[in-house]
């Protein structure tokens, strides 16, 4: 794409996209002109139509396949071309029921971790609620111990926001930092202290601690992050609340997590418990067990 990609990179960065977003966007339209072997200048709308054509065939996720629509959206849509993708309905994905440790199952896998390091890093993420990639984008000026907090600068969309720095993190974290002496990132890659542990190491801790735990169900390690966001819904607190530790922009993002469980559902305590004064027991009217009704005389 040549100068046409270096012009969508600089317009994402003027919008304020996420560097992880602009590489995605960008390997889209490097798929789209590999696929053509032409410049996306000089395609129509159909050749878009048959490339979504191409993807669903080839089995490509909902998600994929949004992405792609998004990524095609905005390059043509500052080119006034949006009629590009008149022919292209908006993919829809489907909505999956989420993976959710039980309390049992996250105090089995933390009493699992086999180091001080993987203790810190999946209990913050578990008792702060924050994405994999926000935990090991951390630095240590971001954890502000005096106010219990940890700062995000890193968020989806770009968007700073602050998360829940709980008591027991905190003493974890002041053990690690004892321990490991991090310098910049707060957990840091084996080939340096400049350098964040990769999220693909972390997985595969996490992996590993799982089975340890004998813990079955299918889980990765934003299991923790929809663990931290069901409990606190289970305990009661407000779905806005919820919405705004996640960082999610849009409320229908965190209401995936009203799925809740049977079990839960059995605990909430009926309205009629709350009212007093009514009288429950045993009549001394015979005449007032089951219905009677008497007609009023006119």
């Amino acid at each position: 794409m040549g100068m046409l990609k270096d012009k969508m990179i600089s317009d994402m960065i003027v919008h304020g996209y996420a560097q992880k977003t602009i590489r995605s966007y960008t390997l889209c339209m490097s798929r789209l002109v590999r696929y053509f072997q032409k410049s996306p200048l000089d395609l129509q709308p159909i050749d878009i139509y048959n490339f979504f054509l191409n993807l669903r065939q080839s089995n490509k996720t909902d998600s994929t396949l949004v992405l792609f629509y998004c990524a095609f959206l905005f390059f043509y849509s500052l080119r006034d071309r949006k009629d590009m993708l008149e022919l292209v309905p908006f993919p829809k994905r489907k909505r999956k029921a989420v993976a959710v440790f039980s309390q049992t199952e996250v105090t089995n896998f933390l009493g699992n971790c086999t180091s001080v390091c993987e203790k810190s890093i999946f209990t913050l993420l578990y008792s702060s609620g924050i994405r994999i990639g926000e935990g090991l984008s951390l630095q240590l000026s971001d954890i502000d111990f005096e106010r219990k907090a940890i700062f995000i600068r890193s968020g989806k969309g770009g968007h700073g926001r602050y998360a829940i720095l709980a008591d027991k993190t905190a003493l974890l974290l002041r053990q690690y930092l004892e321990i490991y002496n991090p310098k910049s990132y707060l957990f840091f890659s084996q080939k340096g202290k400049n350098i964040p542990i990769s999220p693909r190491t972390i997985q595969a801790a996490f992996q590993k601690i799982r089975n340890l735990s004998k813990i079955q169900k299918y889980a990765t390690v934003h299991t923790l992050r929809h663990s931290f966001a069901t409990h606190l819904l289970e305990d009661g607190y407000s779905l806005v609340y919820i919405q705004k530790l996640l960082g999610h922009a849009d409320i229908k993002s965190t209401m995936i997590y009203l799925h809740v469980s049977p079990d839960s559902l059995l605990q909430i305590t009926s309205p009629l418990e709350k009212i007093g004064n009514i009288k429950l027991g045993v009549f001394e009217n015979q005449h007032q067990y089951g219905f009677q009704f008497q007609r009023s005389s006119s």
